[in-house]
């Protein structure tokens, strides 16, 4: 099986554009949307972190369900929900052969958080045991897959901003090794306090208006990866790669070689020339340093041309999930079912990179985690 045999069959998503992957394309398609930013704290002033304020699992979870998921595994299960209804019931695939790919941030980090309260505020005997199986990052693919019965290969990702990436990635791996007959590929994070206060304590929240830094966010977004197209596909999943750059695992790599290796690696897996591309989902997150290291990695891959850009990160946040719902998007705009009106990044749009105009062919979308990790897949027209 070639990498060229892969397709995105449907997609799922939940974000603060609200649930549903209608609400995502109504967003994108005005130029002034702005989600709801604010999660609240205990002991100050919200934080700037975008939220999916009118989510709800009713009419698609039964209230029992419901009750034994916390949020993250709530967000995906209703995510998975939407994807899998557009493939249809019974599923073309044997369910014991479909396997889950799940990146994340901090799926369990509000279960942990409660747990460790109740344990060092109480004693052992308060923690609540309902919470337990949730404290860990990889709670909401293994809910999922109890939750639909899908019995393939279930494995989560926590690589920072590239977790959601990385499960597209590793999705496709187990495609074409045959691991899988197909693949729900998902990112999930949650609106968590204390997460958000932590990377606001090192000043990297874009906390008043005007100040430059990330706007966090949470939400869920799922694809679901086959070897065949089911239906009628929204794009094919043309080439991945991935590559580093040493350095510590709290900073970006200090040169965009990597992002550059990962991107052209892409492409050529793909078959395609850097001329092809004519849209790049940005990474950009609201941090001038990785806009840099971006714009130096595009520079030196494209030369002179000037492929389209869409930026999402900067409003509807930053979050491991992120980097999942870029390739969401592409998926969309490929498929000619969203039709962007927003504005690049401002770095992107002062060195001559175009607003989405006409219904691309090929997209590149790309992924930098702090430590080093750089990821790019190639999305083209079915």
């Amino acid at each position: 099986m070639s990498r060229h045999d892969l397709f995105i069959c449907s997609v799922g998503v939940v974000s603060p554009a609200g649930t549903g992957v209608e609400r995502l394309v109504a967003a994108l398609a005005d130029p002034a949307w702005e989600p709801t930013v604010g999660l609240d704290r205990p002991d100050g002033p919200p934080l700037p972190v975008a939220v999916c304020h009118d989510f709800s699992p009713r009419n698609v979870l039964s209230p029992m369900v419901a009750r034994r998921l916390d949020r993250p595994a709530k967000l995906l299960a209703v995510a998975a929900r939407e994807a899998l209804a557009a493939i249809g019931d019974p599923l073309p695939w044997d369910r014991t052969q479909v396997g889950i790919t799940s990146g994340t941030w901090n799926a369990g980090t509000s279960a942990l958080v409660d747990v460790l309260r109740a344990v060092f505020l109480t004693s052992p005997e308060e923690a609540p045991p309902a919470q337990f199986p949730s404290t860990v990052a990889n709670a909401p693919a293994s809910q999922l897959g109890i939750l639909e019965r899908l019995g393939g290969p279930n494995l989560t990702f926590a690589e920072k901003q590239a977790s959601g990436l990385r499960a597209v990635i590793e999705g496709g791996r187990l495609l074409t090794h045959g691991r899988a007959a197909a693949i729900l590929a998902c990112g999930v994070d949650e609106a968590d306090w204390l997460n958000a206060e932590g990377y606001a304590r090192l000043g990297v929240l874009a906390d008043a208006p005007g100040h430059t830094g990330m706007r966090m966010g949470e939400g869920a977004a799922v694809l679901i990866l086959a070897p065949e197209p089911i239906g009628v596909p929204l794009a094919r999943l043309a080439g991945w790669a991935s590559s580093g750059t040493a350095s510590e695992p709290w900073l970006y790599p200090d040169c965009p070689d990597a992002l550059i290796d990962a991107s052209r690696r892409a492409l050529e897996n793909a078959e395609r020339a850097p001329t092809d591309v004519d849209l790049v989902l940005s990474l950009a997150n609201g941090i001038p340093y990785l806009g840099g290291l971006e714009l130096a990695a595009l520079a030196e891959v494209f030369g002179d041309h000037r492929p389209a850009a869409l930026s999402t990160n900067e409003r509807l946040g930053e979050a491991g999930f992120a980097s999942i719902l870029r390739v969401a998007v592409a998926a969309l705009v490929v498929a000619g079912r969203a039709r962007p009106a927003w504005t690049p990044a401002p770095h992107l749009a002062a060195m001559g990179f175009p607003p989405v105009a006409s219904q691309p062919r090929t997209a590149l979308v790309t992924a930098v985690a702090g430590g080093g990790s750089s990821l790019a897949v190639v999305l083209t027209a079915v």
